[in-house]
C-alpha cells in the first residue's frame, strides 16, 4: 500500500508539511505518529525517539520522496 492511498484523504497535509508551512508533528500529531508507524512497517526504519528532531527528520524525507513518486 502506498502512501498516497493509505492516507488518501491526509495528502494536503502531508504536502502542507513538507512544504514547511507547519509542523506535522505538532499541528497534527495523531497523524504523525500513524505516519511513523506506516514508515516503520513498510521501510523497516528503525526511530529511537533519542532524537525527536532527527526522527522527524527522517520521516518528512520519506513523506518527500514518497509524494514526487506517486503524484
Amino acid at each position: 500500500m502506498t502512501l498516497s492511498t493509505k492516507f488518501k484523504k491526509d495528502i494536503s497535509i502531508l504536502q502542507a508539511a513538507v512544504n514547511k508551512e507547519f509542523y506535522l508533528d505538532v499541528k497534527n500529531p495523531k497523524l504523525y505518529k500513524k505516519i511513523r508507524r506506516y514508515y516503520e512497517s513498510k521501510e523497516n526504519i528503525e526511530f529511537t525517539g533519542e532524537d525527536p528532531d532527527a526522527d522527524y527528520n527522517v520521516v518528512m524525507n520519506c513523506i518527500t520522496q514518497d509524494l514526487k513518486e506517486e503524484l
